[in-house]
């Protein structure tokens, strides 16, 4: 399907795409080893746990190796072709540098689409997965040792549900038994006055009935106006169909954007706005610059081929020294950008998106001026 040229320079870089990308791939296996194996045989956790723990982590990994084994790979593999004389055969062939290279532009493309499609599917499975498993274990082993009253616990969880005019604070929520202590529940009308207030010794969410149960405690309602108490009625049990609040949503607004999932930040900035809740700002723009991140392959693509073959010219270091010079100074460009989205001077989807377009042109005027 694919001329000879065509085949062979695809199938020289694969073969050093396969290696780098296997390499970085097992460094990066051996950094998590180091940092997680301890903690796994701590947990008590099985020798088949431990094994499906890694395999279920290493998807995570191509998020980082595939934009560097793209650069690395497709450095080597032209210089290699340059050292034996057969780039300057293709072009005293009368082939042009992107008649060349077209294959490498496709795959850079390829690989992009394939990591925008791992970014919003196998890699939030495994973030998630293995952080669960994590957790589970580390859940297990503390029951053992101190029970399951002080396992898995978030202290002062408060939430504000702007949306549906519901507040929410939660002395202690348990993960482990998914069950909140000391639960204090505020709704208000359309202008923020509390009319109603339940507190509760515990509370937990019924997954199955939908909506959140409350045991042993009071039922107050509020006069809008001033504020004054109009009754207040004690419970044993009060089920409530109407406050369906997930609190795996509450406990993501305690957690680091970077350490989410795309599924996790995209159920937060779907449920919420920055008006509800001034901290969506930062789920945002981090699901805006993992949707763009996934353009870095073809954008390495782009700074590798023009100096991968200038380069060599003068000699070959110069052309890899200058593309991973521009590789870094993007990362650089992303995270001063992000910033600057972060305080609000730029959107998120500007912040995200605007290092790519510039790459992108810089790498269009690079190609351009390679003859």
């Amino acid at each position: 399907m694919f001329p000879v040229v065509d085949r062979y320079v695809l199938f020289e870089w694969l073969k050093i795409f396969s290696l780098v990308l296997g390499a970085m791939f097992g460094l990066q296996l051996i950094v998590e080893v180091q940092d997680s194996f301890t903690d796994l045989l701590f947990y008590d956790a099985e020798l088949g746990q431990i094994v499906f723990y890694y395999l279920v982590l290493s998807p995570s990994f191509l998020r980082l190796c595939l934009p560097a084994a793209i650069l690395v790979s497709i450095l080597y593999a032209l210089g290699l072709l340059h050292r034996n004389n057969e780039f300057l055969a293709f072009r005293t062939a009368g082939m042009s540098v992107s008649r060349i290279t077209r294959t490498l532009w496709f795959a850079g493309l390829g690989l992009s689409v394939g990591l925008w499609y791992l970014n919003a599917s196998l890699i939030p499975w495994s973030v998630e997965s293995s952080r669960k498993l994590m957790d589970t274990l580390e859940w297990n082993r503390t029951a053992e040792t101190v029970g399951s009253e002080k396992v898995g616990l978030v202290y002062n969880l408060a939430f504000d549900n702007r949306k549906e005019n519901r507040m929410w604070f939660i002395n202690r929520f348990s993960e482990y038994k998914q069950m909140g202590f000391g639960v204090t529940l505020s709704l208000m009308d359309e202008e923020r006055h509390e009319i109603r207030r339940i507190s509760a010794e515990t509370g937990y969410f019924s997954e199955y009935d939908g909506h959140w149960i409350f045991l042993e405690g009071r039922d107050s309602q509020y006069a809008a106006e001033d504020g004054e108490l109009v009754r207040t009625l004690p419970f044993d049990k009060l089920e409530t169909e109407d406050i369906n609040d997930d609190p795996n949503l509450m406990l993501l607004f305690g957690e680091r954007p970077k350490d989410l999932s795309f599924l996790e930040l995209k159920a937060i900035t779907d449920n919420f706005s920055m008006d509800e809740n001034p901290k969506v700002l930062d789920y945002r723009l981090r699901i805006q610059a993992l949707m763009a991140g996934a353009a870095s392959c073809l954008i390495v693509t782009g700074l590798a081929i023009p100096f991968a073959v200038s380069g060599v010219r003068v000699n070959p270091a110069v052309g890899v020294s200058k593309s991973i010079a521009l590789f870094f100074g993007y990362y650089i460009m992303t995270s001063v950008l992000n910033s600057l989205g972060k305080q609000q001077v730029l959107s998120p989807e500007i912040a995200a998106w605007a290092p790519n377009v510039f790459m992108i042109l810089l790498t269009y005027v690079l190609v351009r001026r390679v003859r």
